[in-house]
C-alpha cells in the first residue's frame, strides 16, 4: 500500500473541509488544543505532585504551569469569545510556521514540485502575515490557509508519493 498516495487523499480531504466549513473547522482545531491542554496540565500538577519531596522550586513550577495549561485548555473549549482575542497571536504563530515550513521545504525538498509547493506556503505565509493586521477579529481566515497548505500538501504527497517508505 502507498502511503504517501493515502496520507496524500487524506489531506486534500482536510483542507477542502477546512475552507468549506472554516468556523467548524476552527471550533473542532479549538477544541483539540484544549483537550491537549487540560491533559498536558494534568500530568504536569501529577508531576509535580510526584517529585515535592526530592525538589519543592521544581513542583512548584510544574504545578504552576499545570494550573495555568489547564486553565488556557478550559478557555480554549468554553470561551470560543476569548478565543478571538488570543487570535491575533495565533495568526502571527500560524504564519511563522507557514513561513518556516516554506523556506526549509524550498531549500531541503527533494523534488521541483514539493518545493513550488514549499515556495506557495511561504508566499501564504506573507499574505497570512499581511492579513493578520487587517482580520485579527476575523478567525475564520486562519481555517482557510491552514486548509489551504492542507491541500497543496496533499497534492504534493500524492502525486510523488515517495513521502512515506512502506
Amino acid at each position: 500500500m502507498d502511503y504517501g498516495k493515502v496520507l496524500g487523499i487524506i489531506f486534500i480531504i482536510l483542507g477542502i473541509l477546512f475552507i468549506v466549513y472554516p468556523f467548524y473547522s476552527a471550533t473542532a482545531v479549538s477544541w483539540i488544543a484544549g483537550i491537549c491542554l487540560i491533559v498536558f496540565g494534568f500530568a504536569s500538577i501529577i508531576s509535580g505532585f510526584s517529585v515535592w519531596s526530592m525538589m519543592a522550586h521544581v513542583s512548584i513550577i510544574n504545578i504552576l504551569l499545570g494550573i495555568l495549561a489547564m486553565l488556557l485548555g478550559f478557555l480554549f473549549i468554553y470561551q470560543i469569545d476569548a478565543l478571538s482575542f488570543l487570535l491575533a497571536y495565533q495568526f502571527f504563530l500560524i504564519a511563522f510556521v507557514m513561513v518556516l515550513f516554506g523556506i526549509f521545504g524550498i531549500f531541503s525538498g527533494p523534488d521541483v514540485l514539493s518545493k513550488v509547493a514549499s515556495a506557495l506556503i511561504f508566499i501564504l505565509g506573507i499574505l497570512t502575515v499581511i492579513l493578520a493586521f487587517y482580520s485579527i477579529a476575523q478567525p475564520l481566515y486562519a481555517a482557510i490557509f491552514v486548509g489551504i497548505c492542507l491541500i497543496l500538501e496533499g497534492i504534493v504527497f500524492f502525486v510523488s508519493g515517495n513521502a512515506i517508505e512502506s
